[in-house]
């Protein structure tokens, strides 16, 4: 490629980029001009658009820096077919080697922002460390942590936060990635933590001390200081990892540490689980009521979370075989919830999970006003008021599988997606009018209830399906019209049915079977000539079954333990268990996580910006007490998973 073809090319793409990323950046106000680009992989005070008008500014050989800061900028913006522009563009440079290295490290961080993770992996193998500069370096080992992160591969992760974390000069920063350090390294195996565990040391006399100090001085064998600190953060994930239920223990097992290793340097920035302690004592208690349907017509549901809160059990047991915890269960369907209460005082028990069912939930909670409860479905409706939720328990939780909280993470993934006009199809039924009403409330404020509701269209059987979707996209119309020119010229025109073109999204809640079929309608509604619609779903459609293929490219919600058949928690699960079906999976998850959570009520009740990150999905805790579940999205493609994970941070 000649000079001249090369500088049109990037003409070319800079507009386009320039224009896009304006029209993008229109309520952003870029700080005081500049005459000479911030640091390649440093924190960027201003966006794209600054970097690419600078760059249009500049000669050729000085805009070379502006567009790699620029694509830099992109990435972070998650813009990353702009980013590729500007990326193919330098390709076709003459960069020198510390900027070719740089570039394959912008491909490779623009690559996991595509969720290419394979494609990522083997462009970071092409990097070299020695070229990079120091803001390059903690670049490439957070998308290298990032990475392994994704992939479960917490050992990797923390090698490469062992290597992150001494080139921090960041408070702020430093803190987080310590935080995150201490995570992985307490999702590695017990049995692998349990060799660093403290060894208490035997008091001797300064007598004795001296006479040890001659004996061993002419064999003092030299510390590696960085295996020193990897074996201290081991040890404090180990303590963690063991005692984050009893905080009492990890207190006085974190003093223990810090004398251990009194210059490690996580000792100025401890990590935030740990510091939290003193303040939030979490729930310990020692008599678990689990009250569920255990026989009748709810008994396979109620087995099925059962049987995962038995498997969170057990394996708590494995971790911490000292922790003296015991649990009874309560049919609800053989008993009363009087009934039931009076065996708890008898029985001491100190935390309820359940009950499941709503009825059940409305009889128990006034019974227990003195216990911490954990109910598997939502508050009574009443309770829900403003003058009740005044009067509400303060250790009183509901952990529900709320469709309609799906409904309105459905409405915020697809608004972040850009769209302005989507549709929304459901059943006619009081299910399908309750979602429609979640996502259409989330929608409304999210466009500072300024627009319309959603347009939404329902449905009663499969036979309204072709009308459906004609009504829907129009095509009706379209049919209506060509009918009247025919009519009116009395020729035999050659003409095709033409679909709306303002919907830009449609959302589907449905079952199964109805998605097959209204996503084949739809695809043969939409107009050869047109662009194709983005279609989203509900975990309601997502089935064991072999019809993935007939479903490419439809993104869904569900939960992160559904979305990975190689998950090994759920290979293993699946092994003990045989293959179930997807909603018996998920009260198996619920059952799992409300085990889990016990311990962390506390902590997610009196801070907003933590969560749990469960089998059901990451956590949380509103004002009044519900636990929100933020479910994880996929695609089909070519009858296979393709998860859509959040992208690394490039700063």
């Amino acid at each position: 490629m000649n000079v001249l073809s090369s500088t049109k090319q990037f003409s070319r793409c800079l507009l386009m980029v320039l224009t896009l990323a304006i029209l993008s950046a229109c309520s952003v106000s870029p700080l005081a001009p500049q005459d000479t680009p911030p640091a390649l992989f440093s924190k960027l005070d201003n966006n794209s658009a600054f970097f690419l008008k600078k760059a249009e500014e500049s000669s050729k050989k000085k805009s070379l820096p502006w567009q790699f800061v620029a694509t830099q900028a992109l990435i972070a913006e998650q813009k990353p077919l702009l980013a590729d522009s500007i990326i193919e563009y330098l390709h076709s440079q003459a960069l020198t080697p510390v900027e070719q290295n740089a570039l394959t490290l912008l491909t490779a961080s623009n690559l996991y922002l595509r969720n290419n993770l394979q494609e990522t992996q083997a462009a970071l193998t092409k990097v070299n460390k020695q070229q990079l500069s120091e803001f390059g370096l903690i670049y490439f080992l957070k998308l290298r942590t990032q990475l392994h992160i994704d992939k479960e591969e917490h050992q990797e992760a923390a090698e490469q936060l062992f290597l992150l974390t001494p080139l921090l000069k960041d408070a702020q920063a430093k803190q987080q990635y310590h935080d995150l350090l201490l995570i992985e390294l307490s999702l590695l195996p017990h049995d692998f933590l349990q060799q660093f565990q403290l060894t208490a040391q035997p008091e001797s006399s300064a007598l004795e001390f001296a006479e040890q100090q001659l004996d061993t001085a002419q064999v003092i064998t030299p510390v590696d200081p960085q295996q020193q600190v990897k074996d201290g953060w081991y040890t404090l994930a180990y303590l963690y990892q063991r005692y984050q239920l009893r905080p009492n223990q990890l207190l006085r097992s974190l003093d223990d540490w810090k004398s251990h290793y009194p210059d490690h340097p996580a000792i100025n920035f401890i990590p935030t689980p740990l510091t939290e302690l003193p303040e939030l004592s979490p729930y310990q208690p020692e008599n678990i009521a689990v009250l569920l349907p255990l026989s009748g017509r709810y008994k396979q549901q109620g087995q099925a979370i059962q049987y995962g809160l038995l498997d969170a059990y057990y394996q708590q047991q494995k971790a911490a075989p000292s922790a003296k915890v015991k649990l009874h269960f309560y049919d609800t369907q053989a008993q009363s919830m009087a009934q039931i209460a009076e065996q708890l005082q008898t029985q001491a028990i100190d935390f309820v999970v359940g009950p499941l069912l709503k009825n059940n939930i409305a009889a128990f909670l006034p019974l227990a006003a003195e216990i911490p409860v954990l109910a598997l479905n939502s508050f009574p409706k009443q309770a829900q008021s403003t003058e009740a939720e005044n009067s509400q328990v303060a250790w009183h939780y509901a952990f529900p599988l709320s469709p309609e909280e799906e409904a309105k993470q459905a409405a915020r993934f697809i608004f972040s997606k850009e769209h302005k006009k989507p549709l929304l199809l459901a059943a006619d039924s009081n299910y399908g009018k309750r979602i429609a009403a979640a996502f259409n409330q989330q929608w409304t404020a999210l466009n500072g209830n300024n627009q319309a509701p959603v347009e939404t269209h329902f449905f009663s059987s499969k036979k309204q399906f072709p009308a459906l979707i004609a009504r829907a996209l129009h095509t009706n119309q379209s049919k209506r019209r060509i009918s009247q020119m025919k009519v009116i010229t009395n020729l035999p025109l050659q003409t095709k049915q033409r679909s709306r073109r303002d919907v830009d999204a449609i959302y589907i809640v449905s079952k199964r079977d109805d998605l097959l079929m209204l996503k084949a309608f739809i695809d043969v509604a939409i107009s050869p000539f047109a662009a194709t619609i983005p279609l989203y779903a509900s975990s309601r459609s997502h089935q064991r079954d072999n019809h993935n293929q007939e479903l490419s490219k439809l993104v869904f919600s569900d939960s992160p333990f559904l979305l990975n058949a190689d998950n090994k928690a759920r290979q293993e699960i699946e092994q003990t268990w045989g293959k179930q079906s997807f909603s018996a999976l998920r009260l198996f998850a619920l059952g799992f996580d409300s085990y889990q959570l016990i311990g962390h009520l506390i902590q997610l009740q009196n801070s907003e910006q933590q969560a749990y990150k469960g089998l059901v999905g990451q956590l949380s805790l509103d004002a009044s007490n519900n636990v929100l579940a933020e479910l994880s999205w996929a695609k089909y493609q070519r009858g296979k998973l393709l998860e859509i994970t959040a992208p690394a941070s490039a700063e």
